[in-house]
């Protein structure tokens, strides 16, 4: 007989058994440590035949923004069943105890990387960041001319560098502080990225004074210079930073990283055509509807709006929100004289993050409601697309 339950430390060696098993090669050294130091602060939601645990996903307690707003996020990962155990229902089992797990602990919101797009739409899961991976040849950079202002390039070795990652760390948080789908990196997390990536380096760009205006987070294997983090306040900083990443035409051949597929990448370059490669793999759903819409920052309500919502995996949220001017949010029965704004829970969790504008959804009938409903929802909704690049 399978029973559901969350995993206690004293089966955290079932855990990584389960998890070297389904995710391979099996970790050691840094990866290990950091793989055991989440297995400790995470929640392990796990199915055991009597004693043995089969099937298994970590909630990782994280925060994102949502234009601004920091919000207590639940990070799926690792998610894991033995072969034997599979196409029978358990995993399905598993997610859901995992979204009253995680509304217990007030992590409004999800994201995951998913293994199966349809498998965890069934859940409520959705897309919500198209990236674009891309190769560039190193010989297509092309110098934007006299870099104004420093670089500093730094590793773990140098005796500087405990003063250098804070700042990095600090304009980091300042920078996604206003921006909108990013993780919010806390010291554990940053500790994270140096363990599972060896031979990491960090060029910081800075003004005349001093002041941090970007950085890149890197490593050169293979004849191939891996970008990262590349992170910058303004144009003439990202191409400060670009003419460093060319000063390493003599050492590799080409450039690999992510960015936006809304930034339209490379479109600034002398010759931007260069293999590139849309990718979606990250999912988002909002676990407690009332409570995220009670910190959302809605830009303009001027009479009272809307929602209904339908998640047939969480009951508390198959509810109508009425969502009035002051922010306040209350449950309310079928009101008889006012038009709601019907979606399901994927769709809205993906529209409340800006992946699309509300158009997009009532064009591919994914939203419902009057005309007037949806021009009252698209005046309150604030806008600007979602970046999440992190891994779980």
């Amino acid at each position: 007989m399978i029973t559901y339950q969350i995993v206690q430390s004293n089966d955290y060696k079932k855990v990584l058994k389960l998890k070297n098993y389904c995710f391979r090669p099996a970790y050691e050294g840094k990866r290990l440590e950091d793989f055991m130091h989440w297995v400790n602060v995470s929640t392990i939601q796990g199915a055991f035949d009597q004693e043995e645990l089969v099937s298994q996903l970590i909630i990782l307690p994280l925060q994102m923004t949502v234009f601004g707003v920091p919000y207590d996020m639940g990070g799926i990962g690792f998610v894991s069943t033995y072969p034997e155990y599979r196409n029978a229902g358990i995993m399905k089992q598993v997610l859901l105890r995992s979204l009253e797990t995680m509304r217990e602990r007030g992590q409004l919101l999800s994201v995951l990387s998913p293994f199966s797009v349809s498998f965890y739409r069934h859940f409520g899961w959705e897309l919500f960041f198209d990236k674009v991976q891309y190769e560039l040849p190193a010989q297509q950079l092309v110098p934007s001319g006299k870099t104004i202002g420093n670089i500093h390039r730094i590793d773990e070795l140098n005796p500087d560098f405990d003063h250098w990652f804070s700042k990095i760390k600090t304009f980091y948080n300042e920078q996604i502080a206003i921006q909108n789908g990013r993780l919010i990196r806390e010291d554990d997390w940053w500790q994270r990225l140096l363990r599972r990536t060896s031979g990491t380096s960090f060029a910081v760009y800075t003004d005349e004074l001093g002041k941090v205006m970007g950085y890149i987070r890197y490593t050169i294997q293979n004849l191939t210079l891996e970008l990262l983090d590349f992170n910058a306040i303004n144009y003439e900083s990202q191409q400060n930073l670009w003419q460093f990443i060319q000063s390493h035409t003599a050492e590799v051949e080409k450039i690999i990283g992510e960015a936006s597929n809304q930034e339209s990448f490379g479109t600034a370059f002398l010759n931007p055509q260069f293999q590139q490669q849309i990718v979606q793999d990250k999912m988002i759903r909002i676990i407690d509807v009332e409570r995220f819409l009670y910190s959302y920052p809605f830009e303009k309500i001027d009479d009272p709006l809307y929602l209904n919502v339908q998640d047939k995996q969480a009951e508390w949220n198959n509810q109508i929100f009425k969502i009035e001017q002051e922010g306040q949010v209350t449950i309310v029965k079928t009101p008889k004289n006012e038009e709601m704004l019907t979606m399901d829970i994927g769709k809205l969790s993906a529209l409340m993050v800006g992946y699309h504008s509300l158009d997009y959804y009532v064009f591919r009938k994914e939203a419902s409601g009057s005309d007037k409903t949806i021009n009252q929802w698209s005046n309150a909704l604030p806008k600007g697309y979602p970046s999440f690049y992190d891994y779980f």
